[in-house]
C-alpha cells in the first residue's frame, strides 16, 4: 500500500503525523509513505521507516511538478493535514484512489475528496487530531500511540557522556515568549548535580546564533559539569543524545516533542503557548505551566502585555519539583 501524506507544519507538526503513520504500519505492515511538508521540516521524518519519500514544499511557489510527480506514484491512499489550502489542493489533485483530508475542503474541492474529517478527535492534541484523520482514511479504530523516531534512524552524537548520567536541557524555542530566563535553567541544573541525579548538564542548541549564544551563555552560569551542543548536531544526532538521557528539560519546542518521541522522561515548561496541542505526548512527564485563560472582561492588549510576561511568574522551585517526581517516577 502506497500513502501520501501532505501537512504544510514546521519539526512539531511533522513529528505529530508520525503516531498516524505508526499505528497505520501496525495495520498494515507492508505500507510506504511519501510525506510532503514545509521545507527544512524534512529532519522530523528521518526517524520514521516506513516514510520513504520526503518532500520539502514550499506552498507560496508553484506547485504543478509537485503535482506531476505525485500522479506518477499511482498512491492508494491520499490525506491532507492540517487544513493548509494548498495541502488540500495537493491532495485533490494527487490521482490517488481514496484521498481524504481533515477539515473542509473548499467548495471546487469537495468533489475530489472521498472523505472529510473534523470535529473527531476527543484529545485537542496535534498527534491525536492527526491520527483520528489517518484512522478514519484507513477505516480503523484505535488509541493514538507515540510518535515515532527509531533507534535504528538515530546518529551517533560524539559527545563524551554515560548514558543515563546526564539530563539535556533545551532553553530555546522558536518563540521568544515561551523562553524561561536562563538563571532559572542554571538554578534547576545546578540542583540536579547537587542532588547526584546526574553527573552532567548538556545543553542543546540550535544552528541559530541566538541559541548558540544563550546555550554558552547557560553553561558560564552552571559551571564545569556543563556542555553545549553549539548548534552542531543534526536532528538525528540530537535524538540519540536525548535517547540516552536520564531526563529532558525544556521549553515549549519541536527538541521537547523529539524527547517525547524518542521515549526519554520530559519536564516541559510552557508560558502562553497552546499547551494542550503540544504537551510532551507518549512518555512520561511533568509540566510547569501558567494559565493561558482570558480573564472576564480583560482587553485584548492587557492579555497580551500578560502573556508577555508569563514566564516571570514560574520559578526554579517549581521546575525542579517537577524534575524530581519524573526521576522518582522513572527510579522505580
Amino acid at each position: 500500500m502506497r500513502i501520501l501524506v501532505v501537512k504544510f507544519s514546521g519539526l512539531r507538526g511533522a513529528l505529530a503525523a508520525t503516531a498516524g503513520i505508526r499505528s497505520i504500519r501496525e495495520r498494515h505492515p507492508g505500507a510506504t509513505f511519501t510525506f510532503v511538508t514545509l521545507p527544512d521540516s524534512e529532519p522530523a521524518l528521518e526517524g520514521c521507516p516506513p516514510v520513504v519519500e520526503v518532500l520539502g514544499v514550499n506552498p507560496s511557489q508553484g506547485l504543478f511538478s509537485v503535482i506531476a510527480h505525485l500522479r506518477r506514484q499511482r498512491f492508494d491512499v491520499a490525506i491532507a493535514l492540517g487544513g493548509h489550502p494548498r495541502a488540500l489542493r495537493l491532495v485533490a489533485l494527487s490521482g490517488a484512489r481514496k484521498r481524504v483530508c481533515a477539515g473542509h475542503a473548499s467548495f471546487l474541492l469537495r468533489p475530489f475528496y472521498h472523505r472529510e474529517v473534523f470535529g473527531t478527535a476527543v484529545d485537542p492534541h496535534e498527534a491525536a487530531r492527526d491520527h483520528e484523520v489517518m484512522a478514519q482514511a484507513l477505516d480503523f479504530h484505535a488509541e493514538p500511540p507515540a510518535m515515532w523516531f527509531a533507534p535504528s534512524r538515530m546518529q551517533e552524537h560524539g559527545l563524551l557522556v554515560e548514558d543515563r548520567r546526564y539530563a539535556v536541557i533545551h532553553p530555546g524555542s522558536s518563540r521568544p515568549e515561551r523562553i524561561l530566563e536562563i538563571d532559572k535553567w542554571a538554578s534547576v541544573a545546578r540542583e540536579l548535580v547537587s542532588n547526584y541525579a546526574v553527573d552532567r548538564i548538556v545543553i542543546s542548541a540550535g544552528v541559530a546564533g541566538e541559541e548558540r549564544i544563550m546555550a554558552e551563555a547557560l553553561c558560564g552560569l552552571i559551571g564545569p559539569v556543563a556542555m553545549s551542543t553549539a548548534g552542531r548536531l543534526r536532528f538525528a544526532q540530537v535524538a540519540k543524545l536525548i535517547q540516552g538521557a536520564r531526563l529532558f528539560l525544556g521549553a515549549d519546542s519541536s527538541v521537547l516533542q523529539l524527547a517525547a518521541a524518542v521515549g526519554t522522561p520530559v519536564v516541559g515548561v510552557f508560558g502562553p503557548s497552546d499547551y494542550a496541542r503540544a504537551r510532551p505526548w507518549g512518555t512520561i512527564n511533568r509540566v510547569v505551566r501558567i494559565d493561558t485563560a482570558h480573564f472576564e472582561g480583560e482587553a485584548r492588549q492587557d492579555y497580551l502585555a500578560r502573556m508577555d510576561r508569563a514566564l516571570a511568574r514560574i520559578t526554579p522551585v517549581q521546575v525542579s519539583r517537577a524534575a524530581e517526581e519524573v526521576l522518582r517516577i522513572t527510579a522505580l
